[in-house]
C-alpha cells in the first residue's frame, strides 16, 4: 500500500509554474507548424482498447459508467484521437494536424520518479503519407525539447516496415511472432537467441533474425548492414523510404543527432513504418516516442495515413531539474499583511490593492506563515504598516508594491 500511495503526490505551485512554462513552449511549437490544439476524452469505452489493442489491457485503469458500461481512463492519446477524428472529420483526404497536452493513465518510470499517470504533449498528423511528413513530425519533436533549453539529444530512428517484411518471410505462428516481438522490445537477447533456435526457419533467415536486435549505430554503417540483410523487396522498400526521411532531417539540420535502430518496436502495437525515440543527452530513458501508423484509422471505418509522437512531460521535468533548466522559485504572493484586529480601513485597503492586480494576503497574527512565500511582509497596526524596521503609510507601501 505504501508503494501505491507514493504515486499519489501533490503537484506544488513551483512545479505548476514550470509545467505551465513548458506547456506554453511546446504549444508554441505546435502552432508554428500549423497544428490545431485539441483535447481528447478522458474516458473511453473499454472495447476501443480491449478489442483492437489487447496489449494495452494491462495498462488500463477501469471504472464503471453511470449506465453500467465499462470505461477506461485513456492509457494512450492516439487511439481515442483517431476514433474521434473518424466521426468528426469523415473525409479521408483532408489533411489534419493536431497538437495536444493531456493526462495519460499508465505507468512510467524515470531515474528518480515514477507514477501511474503522467502529462503528455504530442502531435498527430493525419492524411499525409509522405516521408516528408515523417521528417517534419520528428523535427517538431526535437523542437519541443529545444524550446525548453535541451540542445543535446539523440534521435533513434527505425522502421517497423523492415521488421514486418522480414517476419512475412518467416511465416511464424501468432504465438511465435508475439514472443519474438516481446523479447526484441525488452532487448532480452539471451532468451531471444534461445527462442530463435526453436523456430522452423532457414539458416539465412536465422542469421538475419538474430542480427536484427543488434542492428543499430551510425547512419551510414548501419544502413549498409541493413541493406546486406534484405531478404525480399519489401525490406528494401522500407529502407528506401527511411533514406528519404533521413534526407529531410539532414536538410533541417538534425542528421548529426540521428542513429539508426532496427531492433526497437513499441508495446502500443499500431506502428506500421517509421518509428523513433528521442533521448536527452545522458538520459537512460526516452522522453519522446512516435512513428507512422497507417492502418489504425481503418479500424474506425475511415482509412487514412497518419504519423505522430508523444512527449512524457513528467520525465522531461525530471531531466530539466537535473540540468538546472527550471525557473527558480520566486515568492508566489506580493504582500502578506499581519494584523491583530482587521479594521474597516484595512479591509478596504486590501480589496483596493487586489483590484489593482496585486496578490495580497491578510492574515491574523494567531496564524503562522512562511515569510519566504511573500515578496513583502508587513505588520498592520493603527493605520500604519511596519516592514522590518520601517513604518510606512498605505501610500508608501503601495509604492513598494509597484504598478500593475
Amino acid at each position: 500500500m505504501a508503494q501505491e500511495m507514493d504515486d499519489l503526490k501533490m503537484v506544488h505551485e513551483e512545479e505548476m509554474k514550470n509545467y505551465d512554462r513548458i506547456e506554453g513552449s511546446v504549444v508554441s511549437v505546435m502552432r508554428r507548424h500549423g497544428c490545431k490544439i485539441i483535447q481528447t476524452p478522458t474516458f473511453e469505452d473499454y472495447d476501443t482498447y480491449g478489442r483492437y489493442f489487447p496489449q494495452l489491457q494491462r495498462e488500463m485503469i477501469k471504472t464503471i459508467g453511470p449506465d453500467g458500461e465499462v470505461l477506461v481512463m485513456r492509457p494512450d492519446v492516439t487511439v481515442p484521437l483517431v476514433k474521434t477524428v473518424a466521426r468528426e472529420y469523415p473525409d479521408p483526404d483532408q489533411l489534419l494536424k493536431f497538437g495536444y497536452v493531456s493526462m495519460v493513465f499508465r505507468e512510467y518510470y524515470g531515474k528518480s520518479t515514477h507514477g501511474k499517470y503522467f502529462l503528455q504533449s504530442g502531435v498527430e498528423v493525419l492524411g499525409d503519407e509522405t516521408p516528408e511528413c515523417d521528417g517534419e513530425v520528428m523535427v517538431m519533436a526535437a523542437e519541443f525539447l529545444e524550446s525548453v533549453g535541451i540542445r543535446d539529444m539523440r534521435i533513434d530512428l527505425g522502421t517497423v516496415a523492415y521488421m514486418d517484411a522480414l517476419f512475412d518471410e518467416l511465416h511464424l505462428t501468432g504465438p511465435e511472432l508475439s514472443k519474438v516481438r516481446e523479447y526484441m522490445e525488452k532487448r532480452n537477447l539471451v532468451s531471444f537467441e534461445k527462442l530463435v533456435d526453436t523456430l522452423p526457419i532457414t539458416t539465412i533467415q536465422r542469421k538475419v533474425l538474430l542480427e536484427l536486435p543488434r542492428l543499430f549505430g551510425n547512419y551510414e554503417d548501419t544502413l549498409k548492414r541493413a541493406e546486406d540483410l534484405c531478404l525480399n523487396h519489401k525490406m528494401m522498400e522500407a529502407l528506401e523510404r527511411l533514406k528519404k526521411v533521413y534526407e529531410y532531417l539532414e536538410v533541417a539540420g538534425y542528421s548529426d543527432r540521428v542513429q539508426l535502430d532496427f531492433g526497437f518496436t513499441s508495446h502500443m502495437g499500431y506502428y506500421t513504418d517509421m518509428v523513433f525515440k528521442i533521448y536527452a543527452d545522458g538520459a537512460l530513458y526516452s522522453l519522446i516516442s512516435g512513428g507512422r501508423y497507417d492502418s489504425l484509422a481503418a479500424q474506425f471505418q475511415v482509412p487514412r495515413p497518419a504519423c505522430g509522437f508523444g512527449l512524457n512531460m513528467n520525465l522531461l521535468y525530471e531531466v530539466m531539474a537535473e540540468e538546472n533548466l527550471l525557473e527558480e522559485m520566486v515568492p508566489s504572493c506580493d504582500l502578506a499583511v499581519i494584523y491583530d484586529k482587521p479594521d474597516r480601513d484595512l479591509v478596504l485597503t486590501l480589496m483596493d490593492w487586489r483590484r489593482k492586480g496585486h496578490s495580497v494576503l491578510g492574515v491574523s497574527g494567531k496564524n503562522r506563515i512562511v515569510t519566504g512565500d511573500y515578496r513583502i511582509t508587513a505588520v498592520y497596526e493603527n493605520g500604519k504598516f511596519k516592514v522590518g524596521d520601517e513604518v510606512l503609510s498605505k501610500e508608501e507601501l503601495e509604492s513598494r508594491l509597484g504598478g500593475k
